[in-house]
């Protein structure tokens, strides 16, 4: 019964937070934004097990309203797109911070699976901890990294140019970089970790998935695309958990943004 009661006040939690990125992200929801909030406030006051991750979750959509409002911002005062898309993406440090902040807040150490990576794991199928077939993490990595090399690199052919794809260079280098590295910290650093430690690592990979996908509404892109990202962003988080380290899930990100940049999906 106990543990029943556990499970549902998790599934409301993360339902609350989902709601909470979701509403923020579309930017014209205040009431319901100030919804999320209140339930969060009442949760905290009344459930003392999860009042460290309910501050959390309050203080990181607190951080990603910041963001949206300061990102609005410049899209407002700013003319150069490169500019305001790089901005845009360094704008997201802000909430690292906020976790940063509530670790110390309450002295937890801030584990982001910074380590090195353990690439002699492996990945199993269907379950990733266990299944009828595993794959080494070093070996499922070039096989994703191949299957992106033949989506995208015929885009690139069809619609860009040698001229353009050397102008979009430095760019590209420049926002694949920032971009998968402030949004691994986030979702597959800090946070994944922070909710594997509270809840189940499965809670964790689905909750972190489904926000990692919701949150691109806010750069305009559809909620059906919005949530196929989570697909990317469970597999982003597979390979963190299964190589023990962030650096891999950096690593494919990266090429991800950098074909996404050349075949002219972003800007």
């Amino acid at each position: 019964m106990k543990k029943t009661k556990c499970n549902l006040v998790q599934i409301i939690i993360g339902t609350i937070f989902l709601c909470g990125i979701m509403f923020i992200s579309y930017g014209n929801n205040t009431i319901l934004v100030l919804l999320v909030f209140t339930c969060l406030f009442v949760l905290g006051i009344t459930i003392k097990k999860y009042r460290y991750i309910i501050i959390t979750i309050f203080i990181f959509l607190l951080s990603f309203q910041l963001y949206v409002s300061v990102r609005k911002l410049l899209h407002i005062y700013m003319e150069n797109i490169q500019i305001i898309v790089i901005l845009d993406r360094i704008l997201l440090s802000i909430v690292i911070l906020s976790l940063v902040f509530t670790s110390y807040l309450y002295k937890k150490p801030v584990d982001s699976y910074l380590n090195k990576p353990q690439w002699h794991n492996r990945v199993y199928f269907p379950f990733v901890t266990h299944g009828f077939h595993f794959i080494k993490i070093s070996k499922f990595l070039k096989i994703a990294i191949l299957c992106n090399v033949v989506v995208f690199v015929p885009l690139i052919l069809v619609f860009k140019n040698i001229g353009e794809i050397r102008n979009l260079f430095f760019f590209a280098i420049m926002f694949s970089l920032i971009n998968a590295t402030i949004e691994e910290l986030i979702w597959r650093g800090a946070f994944l970790n922070m909710l594997t430690k509270e809840f189940s690592k499965v809670f964790a990979l689905i909750v972190t998935s489904l926000a990692f996908g919701i949150q691109h509404i806010v750069l305009g892109i559809p909620i059906v695309a919005a949530i196929s990202f989570s697909i990317g962003g469970l597999f982003f988080a597979i390979v963190v958990i299964r190589a023990n380290s962030i650096f891999p899930a950096i690593m494919w990100h990266f090429i991800i943004n950098l074909f996404m940049v050349f075949s002219g999906l972003i800007i």
